[in-house]
């Protein structure tokens, strides 16, 4: 059911990808692909019958490069081009947004994330709760006592719903500091470094022993396991980079309409 004040915002592109990944082998009769179109579609309805959301809006990522790119020219330069098959169905998916009159915030030279980010900023200072719609870990950063993340589950399927202590639970720290860990292992995906030697575990285990991606850096010559010891000391200006690109703006240049 719908909270009462409570803004609901999607990350469109991640729901798209993920739904052409787990739908597979659908087409039209003529061979036009429509497995991301339909699992993307499915995906709304089902938030539409369970949570009746209201105000609700959707960001996409645009192709133009970001302010991360300037800092960082290799950030996503390893992402292998987007699959036709994915591509040709995009003008489908933003007309089915048409349909449910979902519209769609978005803006040149900045990730969906961050429009995102910012709304739920805006949101959250004008009285309203927010609930980010995304299976995308990096947003799992924006939760507070007022903002939730909604891991929506496919038709007959539940869903996830993630407050503090769920975050803390799944990723071993609070919210706050989900991007000391995404900083320090990397992502492969987006070309983020990391920093070499550092798992999911381990990244863990330092930022609950330090606080801080910062503390960490600091104490690193107190490091006992000697591959986090040497990353730490050797690859400090890369995990403080991969921070700067793991840390979602408030400030991009949108304003909360409702």
């Amino acid at each position: 059911m719908a909270r009462e004040r409570t803004i609901h915002l999607i990350d469109g592109s991640a729901q798209f990808y993920r739904a052409y990944f787990a739908i597979r082998g659908l087409a039209t009769s003529r061979g036009l692909p429509t497995n991301a179109t339909y699992g993307f579609t499915t995906m709304l309805r089902k938030l539409y019958q369970d949570e009746q959301p209201e105000p609700i809006g959707i960001s996409f990522d645009l192709p133009a490069p970001t302010f991360r790119h300037e800092e960082y020219k290799e950030y996503k330069a390893t992402r292998r081009k987007m699959d036709d098959e994915l591509a040709v169905q995009l003008p489908y998916v933003r007309r089915v947004c048409e349909a449910f009159r979902l519209p769609v915030l978005e803006l040149s030279g900045w990730e969906a994330d961050d429009v995102i980010a910012t709304l739920a900023r805006q949101a959250v200072e004008a009285g309203y709760q927010v609930v980010v719609v995304s299976g995308d870990k990096d947003l799992l950063q924006l939760v507070t006592d007022d903002v939730l993340v909604l891991n929506p589950g496919r038709e007959g399927s539940g869903s996830t719903l993630y407050g503090r202590a769920a975050v803390e639970e799944k990723f071993g720290v609070p919210p706050e500091r989900v991007v000391d860990v995404l900083a320090l292992v990397g992502d492969a995906v987006d070309n983020v470094p990391g920093v070499p030697g550092i798992g999911d575990k381990g990244a863990r285990d330092l930022i609950r022993e330090y606080g801080t991606l910062e503390g960490a850096l600091d104490h690193a010559d107190q490091v006992q396991r000697a591959a986090y010891r040497q990353g730490l000391l050797e690859h400090r200006a890369d995990a403080l980079l991969s921070k700067r690109l793991v840390t979602l703006r408030t400030d991009v240049p949108v304003a909360l309409d409702l």
